[in-house]
């Protein structure tokens, strides 16, 4: 018999998907798969149609406050409840896919918040365009998605899972920078 899916936002290489297999590791949760949803609103989603057993969601940040999306999207759906929550460090890297300038920086909002001043000393010219998730940035970059002259924020791994080349790395404005994640379940009726 299959293990429960665990969604998490985010895709494979997102902080969130780092949270979702601590979760799964310290609440022991056996032959769990998980599944990426790329944003709160999908998990939420998934967990109210049962199609998700669990969820994976950024609550906050130390330095950029609160996870705007998770907040309102756990405000759409009764009877999700936290199960437990763990505090994970986060660092985040430059990337890029061309020897253009950078004119652009694509990224989660709570990564632009969170490498704000770095950014700007790096990059003081450069437009900041949100994006749904750090790694989905890295993704759209190598597949030539975000056109030339961009760069993207994320965690190492998702940069070089997507081929591309790294400029800067631990670029946080705060070393101590740390994200609250949570592990929710639906309360069954």
């Amino acid at each position: 018999m299959p293990g429960p899916k665990v969604g998490y936002m985010g895709i494979p290489g997102s902080n969130s998907e780092d949270a979702a297999m601590r979760f799964v590791r310290s609440m022991n949760i056996q032959d769990a798969e998980l599944v990426p949803l790329v944003d709160s609103g999908h998990v939420v989603d998934a967990l109210a149609d049962g199609s998700c057993r669990y969820g994976v969601m950024a609550i906050s940040n130390i330095h950029a406050g609160e996870v705007g999306e998770t907040a309102v999207s756990l405000s759409r759906v009764d009877g999700i409840v936290k199960l437990s929550e763990l505090w994970l460090p986060i660092h985040h890297c430059v990337f890029v896919n061309d020897d253009q300038p950078v004119v652009r920086l694509s990224s989660h909002i709570q990564a632009l918040l969170q490498c704000r001043d770095s950014l700007k000393r790096l990059y003081p010219n450069a437009e900041l365009c949100e994006s749904e998730d750090t790694a989905l940035s890295a993704q759209m970059l190598s597949e030539g998605r975000l056109g030339p002259g961009t760069a993207v924020v994320c965690r190492r791994n998702a940069g070089e899972m997507f081929g591309l080349r790294l400029v800067h790395e631990n670029i946080e404005d705060q070393k101590d920078n740390m994200t609250l994640f949570g592990l929710f379940e639906r309360r069954k009726e």
